[in-house]
């Protein structure tokens, strides 16, 4: 059954003609007399009597009638119910974001956030792996790095800035690095590599633009930040870094920036979501959270700490 006929059946007895019931609905009077005789085939009654001047129902047609008002009345009331629960923000989100992004910097902003929105549920998955958005269900990924998916939608929310360190005794075994040159044996790094961000090989440039590609050998490999941290911390080679997990241990002479004239290319932090035409206002409003929370702290400059 075309339920839009229905509706029009509705407006046709309101207004007693097809003509005034066309032009309210926008339509043609041929469309709109069509739509019924459809109905009544279907059904197979005739609802309404015409005349060239009147419309009556049948009997059949009244009892229809008030069976489509009560259809019509149910609907509204769903659609006031369905609106007042987006306002409310209610229901379940799926988020997925790295280990040292969800710990070091939007951990907290999920954790104010559901406490703004109790009815909100939050299903929050930390973790280095390659995810499938849509196959998944997920409603929310932290992207570092690019991702190119028609299918998807990406946010920025930032870029990190990363730094090249290593530890005063690994640098007193090792010999002082002083430029890109200096970048060979016996230099190790701790290389880094997981699903989620694929960041092999270093590229550095200078203030002039000129670019300098590395990959030294590494003792050991691992898939975590804080996991390249901590060996870095124990000597274990060199290590890039995102600047604000070595910022603490540059304070206090843990680490020790190296090639501090050269730069490194900026990561781009996204927010990667499938590309729907109708998006749950609860996630919209998670979105529009985190990036104004995130931007309102990094210029007040209390996320140089996390970010910057």
């Amino acid at each position: 059954m075309d339920f839009n006929a229905l509706a029009i059946l509705v407006k046709v007895v309101e207004l007693g003609s097809f003509t005034q019931a066309a032009e309210a609905l926008g339509m043609t009077k041929s469309t709109v007399s069509r739509k019924v005789s459809d109905l009544e085939r279907n059904l197979g009654v005739r609802l309404i009597t015409r005349s060239t001047r009147s419309l009556k129902l049948t009997a059949e047609g009244e009892r229809f009638y008030q069976s489509c008002l009560l259809a019509k009345d149910i609907m509204e009331q769903a659609e006031v119910e369905i609106t007042a629960h987006q306002e409310l923000i209610q229901g379940d989100l799926n988020v997925v974001m790295p280990v040292e992004l969800g710990h070091q910097v939007l951990g907290p902003y999920i954790n104010e956030f559901i406490k703004l929105h109790p009815h909100i549920r939050v299903h929050l998955e930390m973790s280095n792996r390659e995810v499938d958005i849509i196959g998944e269900g997920i409603d929310l990924y932290a992207q570092v790095g690019t991702r190119k998916d028609s299918n998807l939608v990406s946010r920025l929310l930032t870029n990190s800035t990363r730094v090249v360190a290593a530890s005063p005794a690994y640098l007193a075994e090792t010999g002082m690095v002083q430029s890109p040159t200096d970048l060979r044996s016996p230099h190790r790094q701790v290389k880094v590599y997981n699903q989620a961000v694929k960041l092999l090989a270093w590229e550095l440039f200078d203030k002039q633009g000129q670019s300098f590609s590395v990959d030294l050998p590494y003792q050991l490999r691992v898939n975590t930040i804080t996991a390249s941290l901590q060996a870095c911390l124990d000597g274990l080679g060199i290590a890039v870094l995102p600047t604000f997990l070595c910022r603490p241990h540059f304070e206090s002479g843990r680490l020790v920036q190296l090639l501090s004239d050269w730069q490194m290319p900026t990561v781009p932090i996204s927010l990667v979501y499938a590309n729907r035409t109708l998006m749950p206002k609860r996630l919209r409003t998670l979105i529009d959270y985190l990036v104004t929370r995130l931007n309102e702290d990094m210029q007040q400059g209390v996320s140089a700490t996390r970010i910057g």
